[in-house]
């Protein structure tokens, strides 16, 4: 986690957390039915303390030779204190129907529920889609938007996704996951008012090494 960095300003932010997922959809192969696979999943959790910020980032993920559960325990068990703030990517059509989908078609059920319990706790605080600034559900790609904003941003094609979860190939999806994370928290910053002293403070922790995952 980076050192506290100063913030100065009216802007008085609760503390928040920033979530990024991605699932591989599974087909049905003999016996085995249809399932959505949560295969990684990072949080960014910005912190406010007593006139400073705190950053720190981290990410987990599953690939065909890990237990198909485990992304999905991490983020159950990360969510056991509910954040203040929840920021999400169209969390009411994308984030949340994909992460009830993960738990409907789970072979752990007990993963499944403990992560359900965890959601619905998480989902009665403040929750946040930030994709309702720029449009909504008729928001275009992410990365298009963020680079519109000015946040270099490349995504992962679905097929890469894909691919990365075959060979094991755990550093794509983590990667991927902690730029998405910083780039949602950017473009909340950037749809709001009186945040240009957080806005610095971020600028300042992403470009200090301490900025980087510790995976």
């Amino acid at each position: 986690m980076a050192g506290p960095l100063l913030f100065q300003g009216t802007f008085m932010p609760t503390d928040t957390v920033v979530l990024a997922t991605s699932w591989i959809q599974q087909s049905a192969l003999g016996e085995r039915p249809a399932r959505t696979l949560l295969v990684g999943a990072a949080m960014l959790t910005c912190r406010f303390r007593f006139g400073s910020m705190g950053f720190h980032v981290a990410a987990h993920s599953t690939t065909v030779t890990d237990d198909p559960a485990e992304t999905m325990s991490w983020l159950a068990d990360a969510f056991h204190i509910p954040p203040e703030r929840l920021l999400l990517w169209r969390a009411e059509d994308i984030v949340v129907p994909s992460l009830i989908a993960v738990a409907e078609t789970a072979r752990d059920t007990i993963a499944a529920a403990k992560l359900l319990r965890e959601l619905d706790s998480v989902f009665t605080g403040e929750v946040i889609d930030v994709a309702e600034t720029y449009g909504g559900t008729s928001a275009t790609s992410f990365d298009a938007i963020a680079h519109g904003a000015g946040i270099p941003f490349v995504p992962m094609t679905r097929a890469d996704l894909a691919e990365s979860h075959r060979t094991g190939c755990h550093g794509a999806i983590r990667e991927h996951l902690v730029t998405r994370v910083k780039a949602i928290w950017q473009l909340w910053l950037a749809s709001r008012e009186d945040t240009e002293s957080l806005a610095a403070a971020t600028e300042a922790w992403l470009t200090t090494p301490d900025a980087q995952v510790r995976l």
